[in-house]
């Protein structure tokens, strides 16, 4: 079978869309059935529940205009026998309404949730990635990134763990595409910035002025002045990145940057190309001069648009991107059909690593809990239009990778995989555990910020790892800079400025990590994909 994706842009809206969509159906009977749920029981259950909040609605609404007209016919003294004798009854008589509808609608949501309970419980962190790989065979998602796979990467493709105290790995999925490993994963990234701090000081002053008739008066007169200052702050983002590894192009690196050009009309486009030739004639004829490794291809379009300038070898760039290439990935850039040209591409030798904006803020992966609800309905609707979403950013994640025809082939001649290790679990992995802990556990107790976690093994033996925890991270003093600001009353004045100042936190942890059958009674403090953390 031929798992080749020769055009990506094409074959998702001619193949993988409508093959996903009944895929996700399919997958979603076969759970229902399974469950052995009574679908009919709980829309009669659903629909009464939803009655019964529409009536409680209606008698609160009913009890609040009560209690309105005898506060009114309170002030009017002559009818308070009569708010007695009527009123009351009728306010009370809601009351033990509302409270039967309250407890007939908690009832329902309870019976709701026990008839779904069958299937809720079935749904899997794996239901997603699952149905992806019924959709496009080639993939196949490990169930955790092991050591092997990490050294793996490390040793055959060039694949770099980051180990610097400027990002940390909080989720991950990791695979393999026709035997090409990648690892699609969510990174927290500190970055310092800067924050601007606004201040302000009211003053007062008495101002000597002529009336109309030309005599000496005073006034008051007031003004509020303001300042601001600059100071470091820090930043946390997530990121999401695919990273994807294959022997093409094995000493080619290159960056190229998300343009947007999928936004400018074919006029604009033409006119953007036409430039974009003249400024690679000269960059060309600059690097025959200077006999350096740069030469434009004839498909300017392509060129321009994927803008992958600082390749840093020709021949082997256009090893990769054949002609079928170019074209593909010039589809991709202008598709409707995905999301456009909205990715970040860097090759570094036999790693790929591409950053979407689509996919920025998303999971990489679907977990249980966000299908769960006492509503067949709703679940089902959930179910399938949030796989239908994450099948397409997964996909046109991809869609560059598969844009080459190459980086589809199977590698060859690889090196024979490590066996020996000085860790039972993958930095990557472990990394993402700890970062399930909750902060007072593994951060410095003045820790105000988010924090950056890396881990270190410091030995392993039975079974279990010995890991070092490092976050780092920063207290916040308040501080107060005085600003020189000249007031209306020709005065200089110390505006005061509040700010925030970062103090950086290094604080170091131990803890063990290891899986289930080798926790006895030790105290867990969080786990993830069969891994445990534990003191």
């Amino acid at each position: 079978m031929n798992s080749m994706i020769y055009n990506p842009t094409e074959e998702f809206e001619t193949k993988f869309k409508n093959l996903h969509l009944q895929n996700t159906n399919e997958y979603f009977e076969e759970l229902v059935e399974r469950s052995g749920i009574d679908i009919e029981s709980n829309r009669k259950t659903i629909r009464e529940h939803a009655e019964c909040k529409v009536s409680l609605e209606k008698l609160k609404k009913d009890l609040k205009w009560k209690k309105i007209l005898r506060v009114i016919m309170c002030i009017t003294l002559i009818l308070i026998p009569l708010v007695i004798i009527k009123m009351n009854p009728l306010i009370k008589e809601l009351k033990a309404k509302i409270e039967e509808n309250q407890a007939k609608i908690a009832e329902l949501y309870k019976l709701a949730q026990s008839q779904m309970n069958p299937l809720n419980m079935l749904f899997s962190n794996k239901d997603s990635l699952n149905i992806i790989e019924k959709t496009i065979p080639a993939i196949s998602f490990d169930d955790c990134f092991t050591t092997a796979k990490e050294a793996h990467m490390q040793m055959n493709f060039d694949f770099f763990i980051a180990t610097n105290d400027e990002q940390s790995t909080t989720d991950l999925i990791s695979g393999d595409y026709n035997e090409n490993p990648f690892i699609y994963e969510i990174r927290l990234v500190h970055r310092m910035g800067t924050c601007t701090y606004n201040g302000s000081l009211p003053i007062t002053w008495t101002e000597t002025y002529r009336d109309t008739d030309g005599k000496l008066k005073t006034r008051m007169r007031s003004e509020t002045l303001t300042a601001t200052v600059t100071k470091p702050k820090p930043y946390y983002n997530p990121q999401v990145i695919l990273n994807y590894c294959a022997q093409g192009g094995p000493d080619l690196s290159f960056t190229r940057d998300a343009s947007g050009l999928d936004k400018v009309n074919e006029k604009q486009l033409k006119r953007i190309v036409k430039k974009g030739e003249k400024m690679l004639d000269k960059k060309t004829s600059k690097a025959i001069k200077n006999n350096q490794d740069f030469m434009s291809m004839s498909n300017t379009e392509f060129e321009v648009m994927f803008d992958a300038l600082d390749r840093n070898n020709e021949v082997q760039f256009r090893t990769l991107f054949t002609p079928l290439a170019q074209t593909n990935m010039t589809d991709l850039l202008l598709s409707k059909t995905g999301y456009g040209d909205d990715f970040n591409f860097i090759k570094t030798k036999r790693t790929n690593k591409i950053i979407s904006k689509h996919s920025q803020g998303k999971p990489v992966t679907l977990y249980a809990g966000c299908y769960m609800s006492h509503s067949y309905d709703a679940i089902r609707e959930s179910f399938v239009s949030k796989n239908i979403n994450f099948f397409k950013q997964v996909y046109f994640d991809f869609a560059p990778i598969w844009t080459i025809p190459i980086y589809q082939e199977k590698p060859i001649g690889v090196s024979a995989p490590v066996t020996n290790f000085n860790r039972l679990f993958s930095i990557k992995e472990c990394e993402a555990l700890v970062n399930t802990v909750a902060l007072r556990h593994v951060a410095h107790p003045d820790t105000k910020t988010q924090a950056i976690l890396k881990t270190s093994v410091i030995s392993s033996s039975n079974g279990i790892d010995l890991t070092s925890v490092t976050a780092y991270s920063y207290d916040i003093e308040k501080r107060v800079d005085y600003v020189q600001v000249r007031g209306g009353d020709g005065y200089y004045h110390k505006v005061p400025v509040e700010w925030d100042r970062y103090v950086p936190l290094t604080y170091t942890n131990n803890f063990y990590i290891s899986t289930q059958e080798n926790i006895g009674d030790k105290n867990v403090i969080s786990s993830r994909k069969g891994l445990y953390i534990f003191t």
